[in-house]
């Protein structure tokens, strides 16, 4: 059985299908039942699917500094 560790190590090359028979498999029974791996691979997924779309994505007005003051305050919190 693969541990977590390994299947996020390997991913990329999962996605990519170059990965021997024997680690797909294992990695996908790995995937199976576990939730966090299977939601890294999905959004991994997808995310590779909308940087390749060759459209250019706008960003929504105001979402930059949104954004910004999010991460602001997350590190102000964090620091306190």
């Amino acid at each position: 059985m693969v541990s977590c560790q390994h299947v996020l190590r390997e991913l990329s090359n999962y996605i990519d299908d170059t990965v021997d028979a024997d680690l797909r498999k294992a990695i996908e029974r790995h995937l199976r039942w576990c939730r966090r791996c299977s939601v890294v691979l999905d959004t991994t997924r997808k995310t590779l699917t909308i940087y390749s779309d060759q459209g250019v994505l706008e960003i929504p007005a105001g979402y930059t500094e949104r954004l910004r003051g999010s991460f602001l305050k997350k590190i102000e919190k964090h620091e306190s």
